[in-house]
């Protein structure tokens, strides 16, 4: 009973007198709700549902309005299906919220809004079929272009390896078979003409799939057809056992332009796109007047709605304020009554609760409050404080668990790949894992006394530590101890048994600096074999430039020396003076020559060589020319595949590794010639020596041009260089492998040979006297050629340039042949033979150059000077000849 004269009692006593005081309230707000009820029974039994019925149909409206670009946007038969079943569903809805509506609120006469839903209606199907239509024809185009995509991927195919065949007949140094080459000539043109008319008949068939006008894909149709006509009139030049493959690809081509072909898919297509959009703009015309009516019919019924809403409002305005009015009374009589009789006294018992909460916060597990046997809230807050006691003890056995969860953190620490150190605010050496002292050789006694910074810089630098910094540059590591307390900082660490380690160190909030120390070895080492790659592709860029200028230089000394040795018969003395002149010129050639070899700039005469065979080849003069004191061991590979290299260029290159192996050993020791079969289709030669080895600081520099540990005399320095070369532009890689005191092995790695080798060119060719048309810039080299060409008994006429060269052509119809250089200012040489033939088809032309390179990689006709007198014979009978026979072949 006490109780029940608590807390509770008194708050039952303030609900009792609130109570009656709400009933007097309730009984004056019933007459006033009849009244409110009255006028909204109108509201909802007509006004209401009018209204929610004209405003659904007012959204169906809206969405209608949107389904005709919903269909011409579905890109699959899937989502086209999706888009008309949503059409549907709107219409059905429609339909049914216009009964509402009608019901609701009937209207006199027909009714436009069904008339215009049901003509949206049709004009929305008809889109649909239209769409249907639209991705059948995209799905057959797609298979044309599929199948006609294959057919131009078969005809590549079919011709790419005749044209191969081709360039490998007529870009050989050496000529072959002339009736061999005179057939490669005249198949080369309808091969390439049929390649390119096969890829420009594919482009103009993927042009009519994305045209979207009429004239347009006409156009396309016909310069398709016009292509046709060239393709097939291509194929009955090209090799009989082409003709029948290309000519049943051809036919897929053809039907491309008949009925159901491409042209014809796009034909229908573009009339379906146009049916679509005419039934997809009236569909919005009828979406928008239908829209339009439903606004109309809203429009009507929120009018009504709004009047009656307005009347009710004011009646609620009225009666509201009432209420208000005696709320606010029982409000103010029930708090003060329950300050009173609950408020005060329940804070006196919270003020106990307060003081047992902070015992406990002080560490007394025990802590108690009174009132925990109480039935009421102070006994419910009692309980609850004994609760929170009991979470105190399961929090200490959470930090436990926290305890164990930093261990398991700890030895994460410690199995980082990488080494990790932390230095604190007085620069000790406070955490560091495994990896550290592994990576730099520190023992856990070393560390063990937290040494400082620069303890550890003192005992790096004791074991002949280096560091840098990212560029290179050296720096002490004492000095980096500020730059790593301040900010980020990258360093560099050589070791002397060549480990590299990288340390990024970061400074800590509470002072010192964390360091991460990654070993960086591999990716350095990768780093300088590219910079050497990279250096050596440079040099070989400037000495073949060089040797363009000095082949033009000594083309004249040797083309004047010629002369003097022949007009210095009767004075023997004099002609041996030029005779040792032009000795020394030929050598000074070889030796340009060679640097070309280095750079790749030489035209080489590749063959399919049996490797082992060469070796074997080889040993007897290899054994004879580096003297009794050294011992050749061939160590060669069975069943080894032919290799595709020049091989005069491949025996010197083995004769010129065993001088340099005979020379590291000082004329006494073995040389071991190895062939084994290499990895991704090549060979390996490798020639192994049991000398001194090469230090390790000059092995990046044994093939760079004059280059040399020989002494003054000894060496020209070019012998590595030139193997390096030589390999390059074979398509291969050189390696090299020495440690001094154990030896040196250089191995090169040699392409296997892809395709059958040429015949080599008939000599003894006869030609009669012509009319050659000399060009070059270099004035003294000019007068040389001329007069080499007089005493071969040709009429000569000379340009300095290409331009006077054209001019030449122009007025003098009797010139035969063009003897060009290659490089030449304004007009070059190339350049100028298009123009010639331009003007003068059928002209024969031979080119010349000093060095190259890549513009001349495709010239078959192409010497390289200083061009011998014989050898320029010899080319301009076979051109002449060759020439005689194509048109004599073309007027037949």
């Amino acid at each position: 009973m006490s109780l029940w004269r608590g807390i509770q009692g008194r708050l039952l006593l303030i609900v009792a007198l609130s109570t009656l005081a709400m009933a007097l309230a309730g009984f004056a707000a019933i007459r006033a709700l009849d009244q409110i009820g009255e006028a909204a029974e109108t509201v909802t039994g007509r006004d209401v549902p009018a209204m929610a019925a004209a405003l659904r149909l007012a959204r169906i409206g809206d969405r209608l309005q949107s389904r005709g670009a919903s269909l011409m946007a579905a890109s699959t038969a899937a989502a086209l299906s999706e888009a008309q079943r949503a059409i549907d569903a709107d219409l059905a809805a429609f339909a049914e919220q216009m009964g509402a509506l009608r019901a609701a609120a009937p209207t006199e006469g027909p009714d436009q809004i069904a008339t215009l839903s049901a003509e949206l209606a049709a004009r929305l199907r008809a889109l649909s079929t239209d769409l249907d239509r639209l991705r059948g024809l995209a799905t057959l185009r797609a298979a044309e272009r599929a199948k006609m995509l294959a057919q131009q991927d078969f005809l590549r195919q079919l011709l790419g390896p005749s044209i191969l065949a081709v360039e490998a007949i007529t870009a050989g140094e050496t000529l072959p078979d002339p009736e061999i080459y005179r057939t490669a000539v005249r198949s080369q043109a309808p091969l390439l003409a049929a390649e390119r008319l096969t890829d420009r008949a594919m482009s103009e068939l993927l042009l009519a799939g994305d045209a979207r006008e009429a004239q347009a894909l006409q156009r396309g149709r016909d310069a398709y057809r016009r292509t046709l006509a060239q393709l097939e009139a291509t194929g009955a030049a090209l090799p009989a056992g082409l003709r029948a493959d290309f000519g049943r690809a051809l036919a897929s081509f053809r039907d491309q332009a008949a009925p159901g072909g491409i042209f014809d898919l796009q034909t229908q297509e573009m009339t379906a796109r146009s049916a679509a959009e005419a039934d997809l703009r009236a569909a919005a015309a009828r979406a928008a007047d239908l829209k339009a009516a439903v606004d109309a019919r809203v429009l009507a019924a929120s009018r009504t709605t709004a009047e009656v809403t307005e009347n009710l409002r004011r009646t609620i305005l009225e009666r509201t304020a009432q209420f208000a009015a005696i709320g606010l009374a029982v409000i103010l009589i029930a708090g003060g009554l329950s300050y009173g009789l609950v408020i005060r006294p329940l804070s006196r018992n919270l003020r106990g609760v307060t003081a047992a909460m902070v015992r406990l916060a002080a560490g007394e597990r025990d802590a108690t409050v009174p009132g925990a046997n109480r039935a009421d809230e102070i006994g419910d807050l009692a309980r609850a404080f004994t609760v929170f006691r009991e979470n105190s003890a399961q929090v200490e056995k959470l930090d436990r668990e926290l305890a164990e969860r930093s261990s398991l953190l700890l030895a994460t620490f410690e199995t980082m790949k990488d080494g990790f150190s932390v230095f604190d605010g007085d620069r000790r050496l406070v955490a560091c894992n495994p990896q550290y002292l592994a990576l730099h050789d520190f023992t856990a006694e070393e560390v063990a006394a937290a040494p400082t910074i620069t303890r550890i810089n003192r005992m790096l630098v004791a074991r002949g530590v280096q560091a840098s910094l990212p560029d290179g540059t050296p720096v002490d590591l004492d000095d980096l101890v500020p730059r790593r307390l301040a900010g980020p900082t990258r360093v560099e660490m050589r070791f002397p048994s060549g480990r590299v380690l990288e340390l990024r160190s970061n400074p800590i909030p509470m002072g010192g600096f964390a360091t991460i120390h990654m070993d960086v070895t591999e990716s350095r080492a990768t780093q300088s074999q590219l910079l050497h790659a990279q250096k050596l592709e440079t040099v070989g860029q400037l000495t073949g430039g060089i040797a363009h200028d000095f082949n033009n230089i000594l083309a004249v000394i040797i083309g004047n020396l010629n002369i003097l040795a022949r007009e210095l018969v009767e004075t023997p003395t004099l002609k041996a003076r030029a005779e040792r002149g032009l000795s020394a010129a030929n050598r000074a050639a070889g030796l340009i020559n060679r640097l070309l070899t280095f750079s790749r700039r030489q035209r080489l005469a590749p063959e399919n060589v049996d490797l082992n065979g060469l070796v074997r080849g080889m040993l007897d003069l290899m054994q004879s020319s580096l003297g009794s004191g050294m011992r050749i061991t061939p160590d060669l590979a069975a069943d080894l595949p032919r290799v595709r290299v020049d091989p005069g260029q491949l025996e010197n290159a083995l004769m010129n590794l065993a001088v340099n192996a005979r020379d590291a050993m000082e004329g006494a020791g073995e040389i071991t010639v190895i062939t084994r079969r290499a990895a991704d289709g090549f060979v390996e030669l490798a020639v192994a020596d049991t000398g001194a080895g090469i230090p390790p600081d000059l092995l990046e520099q044994v093939f760079e041009p004059f280059f040399t540990t020989k002494p003054v005399g000894k060496g020209s320095g070019l012998g590595l260089s030139m193997v390096y070369g030589f390999v390059r532009q074979s398509g291969g890689t050189v390696t090299i492998e020495s440690a001094p005191g154990a030896g040196t092995r250089v191995s090169l790695r040699l392409p296997e040979t892809t395709a059958p080798e040429a015949p080599a060119r008939p000599e003894g060719l006869d030609s009669a006297e012509a009319c050659i048309l000399a060009v070059d810039d270099d004035a003294d080299l000019l007068e040389i050629t001329a007069d080499q060409l007089r005493r071969l008994g040709h009429a000569v006429v000379t340009a300095p340039d290409g331009l006077t060269a054209l001019e030449m052509l122009r007025e003098i119809p009797e010139i035969d042949l063009l003897y060009t250089d290659l490089a030449m200012p304004g007009l070059g040489g190339r350049r100028l033979a298009e123009e010639a033939q331009a003007l003068r088809p059928g002209l024969p032309v031979l080119f010349t150059s000093g060095a190259p390179g890549k513009a001349g990689a495709d010239l078959p006709n192409l010497l390289r000077k200083p061009v011998p007198e014989e050898v320029l014979a010899a080319a301009i009978r076979l051109t002449l000849e060759d020439q005689s026979r194509f048109t004599s072949a073309s007027s037949t």
